[in-house]
């Protein structure tokens, strides 16, 4: 089953440009790890200074396994020294019949 995962972040004061950049980098080495289907980047309208990224992957199972990945590791913890606070993760379960998702 499909599931997509969410990141929440808030970054520090004149950090946004290299924390669009991280949260860049980090989507583009999900895309080349196995059961990755599509990902991006956004800015709610309702709550400024927000930033976060939806992956969806084909399994829970494909979302760990690159989880684990070293460099996803690298990524993370550079991403973690340019928010404010924690940043919130997601695990959303994708029901019903998924539309216009492309095939894996």
């Amino acid at each position: 089953m499909p599931i997509a995962r969410q990141t929440i972040v808030h970054p520090q004061a004149g950090m946004t440009q290299r924390v669009e950049k991280a949260l860049d980098d980090l989507e583009a080495t999900y895309a080349r790890l196995p059961g990755y289907i599509l990902g991006f980047q956004y800015k709610p309208e309702s709550v400024p200074g927000e930033l976060g990224r939806i992956a969806v992957w084909r399994s829970q199972e494909d979302a760990d396994h690159a989880a684990q990945n070293t460099h996803v590791q690298a990524l993370r913890a550079t991403l973690n020294n340019l928010i404010q606070g924690e940043h919130i993760e997601r695990v959303l379960l994708i029901e019903g019949t998924p539309q216009n998702l492309p095939k894996v």
